[in-house]
């Protein structure tokens, strides 16, 4: 039995077809006990791999392609981690890369006894010395490499190609007679024989070349192998060697505790600070009366926070919303289910009064059911980055990031990319994208059983059935990488030890992993949320203020009864929330009369 080292994902960006469930399902249906990721530069796919390897039974093996220049040679490989120290050197590296710095082996000498390298002999540093039958310089090269690496394998791939299986064993042979052991390589690119063409048209997307243009080369039979097919390409040792390597990786993931920044509270305990400034901000919030309900409820939240050791996270959501006030950036009043907290509304960090308007804490934090806390931040979006500048150079530029999100090949990109491809016409693909139904997250299968007309018109032409069948196997492949529209993490040590980090521009470090799992990496998710809405409003304000410098728009009231003509007729345009089609009929019909009347309909609206 041997295992596949090289999978590379649809993470390495239009240069694969497979998914990790791909490449693991196909690895289980063929019996194989272990099987590897290994990215090219990237690490995004790599804890959905590992958790999919663990839920199917079968070992993951977490590896790393990329180039490392050594002694002025750039040298093609894959890094494998042994163990989680090696996985973090992974992560490590993949951040230094990803930073658009070119990664050089000094930066590697530290951290190779927890990682095995093999280098490519095609498709590197070897082809071209292969390739002109150069045995001298190939001896030399070697003996280049062992003065700097203790051990490292050599890969023997594309054995499929006679010219290679030729070339392979002149390779063979050197590296025997140099003590440097060869291991069994094929690239897996696509997961069956027959996805060949699928795999070209999805570099034929990324190049932005059609199916027609001759330059279109890519390699074929990069499908994944079973062990029987794997015996007849390669010789049995270097399938062994295959296996060796498997065995010696074994990455267990450890569960991390919160990694959120300590707040500086001026030598005070992060505790005795967060009640001193809750019971200030509840004095002053009840103009100096006491009330024993809300100082038994305030107890209560402080009392859970603590327990659950988020205090720390309130201290900085109100350090940066104090912030803003003294720059005078207006925060919106707070939504969603931190309006339920009172220490929120007593930081200040929110302007709704939960018990005057019976909202629950316990769907903001729940001591039963374990969550991170969630605080969203509206600013006026010309003033986001200020806010976002100020915290990380508080608390560090290694240490806050963006989070990545991921655009996918979705039903009617997919249609479009291809289509654009096969070099059907703007037009027909313009008359089957708007026959796809206008239903929320439909697929193409979907598509084709639901509409008759959609059906109808892929049935009409050849062309149109090839470019469904190509579109089924890329629809919801990852197309391109962006931000999270609001989301930014914080953590109390450089994130590239926890987390693998890319600069998508030049100001910020940005997650490799997306939200789904950072939170059980022990970092917690901020949303700063950039509102045009609360823009306007400022700058409204800012005019009453030149006439009515005493205005207040935090104590506007919330019953007056023009204000309720205009909603009640749908005038609401640029109304956040209210402003829709379906919203605009509801209030017509509803005829809110007061604010709770407002957030009645909301919920009736949105139920969910």
């Amino acid at each position: 039995m041997s295992t596949h080292l090289h999978n590379q994902s649809c993470y390495t960006l239009l240069d694969s077809t497979l998914s990790v469930k791909n490449i693991v399902d196909a690895s289980v249906k063929h019996g194989f006990k272990s099987v590897a990721l290994t990215d090219y530069n990237v690490m995004h796919g790599v804890l959905p791999f590992y958790k999919y390897c663990i839920t199917k039974n079968i070992k993951p093996i977490i590896g790393l392609a990329c180039k490392i220049e050594i002694n002025d040679e750039f040298v093609e490989c894959i890094l494998y981690a042994k163990n989680y120290e090696g996985y973090k050197s992974l992560v490590k590296i993949s951040t230094f890369i990803c930073s658009k710095k070119q990664l050089k082996f000094i930066h590697l000498k530290n951290l190779m006894s927890n990682l095995i390298i093999v280098i490519y002999g095609e498709g590197g540093v070897f082809e071209p010395l292969l390739t002109n039958n150069d045995e001298e310089k190939i001896i030399e090269l070697i003996k280049k490499l062992k003065s700097e690496i203790n051990e490292f394998y050599i890969s023997i791939s594309l054995n499929d190609y006679s010219f290679w299986k030729l070339k392979n064993e002149i390779l063979k042979k050197i590296c025997f007679e140099n003590q440097i052991k060869t291991v069994a390589l094929t690239k897996n690119y696509y997961e069956n024989i027959e996805d060949y063409d699928a795999y070209k048209i999805i570099n034929g997307i990324r190049l932005q070349k059609t199916i027609n243009d001759k330059t279109l080369i890519v390699p074929s039979n990069r499908f994944i192998r079973n062990n029987e097919q794997m015996q007849q390409l390669y010789d049995q040792d270097d399938l062994d060697n295959s296996d060796l390597i498997a065995n010696q990786c074994n990455v267990i993931m450890e569960k991390n505790i919160s990694l959120l920044p300590q707040f500086d509270s001026k030598g005070e305990d992060s505790t005795v600070y967060l009640k001193q400034l809750c019971y200030a901000g509840l004095k002053k919030r009840l103009n100096n009366h006491r009330n024993a309900e809300y100082e038994t409820r305030l107890e209560f939240e402080i009392d859970v926070i603590t327990k659950m050791n988020y205090q720390d996270y309130f201290l900085i959501v109100y350090d940066f919303i104090l912030y803003s006030r003294k720059k005078n950036i207006y925060i919106g009043p707070g939504r969603g289910s931190a309006a339920g907290c009172l220490v929120a509304y007593c930081l200040g960090i929110t302007h709704v009064d939960p018990i005057k308007y019976n909202l629950l804490f316990e769907r903001f934090l729940n001591p039963e059911r374990i969550s991170m806390p969630d605080i969203d931040v509206d600013l006026p979006d010309d003033k986001r980055e200020e806010v976002i500048e100020y915290v990380c150079e508080k608390y560090g530029f290694d240490n806050v990031a963006h989070i990545v999100t991921y655009g996918t090949l979705k039903t009617k990109m997919v249609l479009r990319d291809v289509g654009r491809v096969l070099n059907i016409s703007i037009r027909d693909i313009d008359i089957i994208t708007k026959s796809v139904p206008n239903n929320l997250n439909i697929t193409l299968q979907q598509s084709y059983d639901e509409s008759k007309y959609f059906k109808q018109i892929i049935n009409s032409d050849e062309k149109f059935k090839y470019l469904f069948s190509v579109s089924l196997k890329l629809e919801n492949l990852v197309r391109h990488i962006s931000t999270h529209a609001a989301g930014i993490v914080m953590s109390n040590k450089k994130l590239s030890d926890s987390v693998p980090c890319m600069m998508l521009d030049d100001k910020r470090l940005t997650t490799q992993y997306s939200m789904d799992y950072l939170e059980e990496l022990g970092l917690i998710k901020m949303d700063f949320l950039g509102l045009k809405n609360l823009t306007i409003i400022d700058d409204i304000v800012k005019l009453i203020k030149d006439s009515n410098p005493n205005f207040n728009i935090l104590k506007i009231s919330l019953d007056d009864e023009k204000t309720f003509e205009v909603i009640q007729k749908g005038d609401t345009t640029g109304l956040f929330q209210l402003e829709s089609d379906g919203m605009t009929n509801l209030l017509k019909k509803i005829r809110p009369k007061n604010f709770l009347d407002i957030s009645a309909t909301i919920a009736l609206y949105r139920p969910g």
